[in-house]
């Protein structure tokens, strides 16, 4: 699971913030289909969740902003799991949207010494590669780390649906919440 350069680690990262944001614009688009005998919330959800996506608000935000409609209470960004959370939006945001030329002087710093916060934060996991070759990306190309970013959109995807309360979009976030759990649980 150790092992680096196993390039479809990479596309697990990738996916896996797709898939999440696929599931916040699944459950903004099932709100706005919802009778408007819902609860109060479902209304709401429906109009923010749209707004922010109108505004082109970050997964981070929408996610927050989700969880604190349909539950009343704001994500505890010190714990679990949030910090994983951050953690992979980090992670994906270094390999999806690494601009080198403003990140380093060239002959002056690494992008091993760029990266090098991030992969401090993984260092305790115990999921980057044992070995380093050529690159940082090399250490997170791992099955390990694979398997924790879909791991930590599940429970993302758990978090934001508990403690809805109980009505129609409820039931459907269940439905959803559950079906996707089961195809994390399958893979892995």
């Amino acid at each position: 699971p150790r092992k680096g350069g196993q390039r479809s680690a990479l596309v697990s990262i990738v996916f896996s913030m797709i898939a999440l944001e696929s599931f916040v614009n699944e459950m903004t688009e099932q709100a706005q289909n919802m009778s408007p005998t819902q609860p109060a919330e479902v209304s709401t959800f429906a109009q923010m969740m749209g707004d922010a996506d109108d505004d082109h608000a970050s997964i981070d935000f929408r996610v927050r902003l989700a969880h604190w409609i349909m539950t009343g209470r704001m994500m505890d960004r010190g714990s679990q799991p949030y910090q994983d959370f951050a953690l992979l939006i980090w992670l994906r945001n270094d390999l999806v949207h690494t601009r080198p030329n403003k990140l380093f002087a060239y002959g002056k710093t690494t992008m091993e010494e760029v990266h090098g916060r991030l992969l401090k934060r993984f260092k305790d996991k115990n999921i980057l590669a044992d070995e380093y070759i050529a690159s940082w990306t090399h250490l997170v190309q791992t099955r390990a780390v694979a398997e924790w970013s879909a791991r930590t959109v599940a429970a993302v995807v758990n978090e934001v649906c508990s403690g809805t309360s109980e009505s129609e979009f409820q039931k459907t976030l269940t439905f959803i919440n559950n079906a996707f759990q089961s195809y994390i649980a399958g893979i892995f």
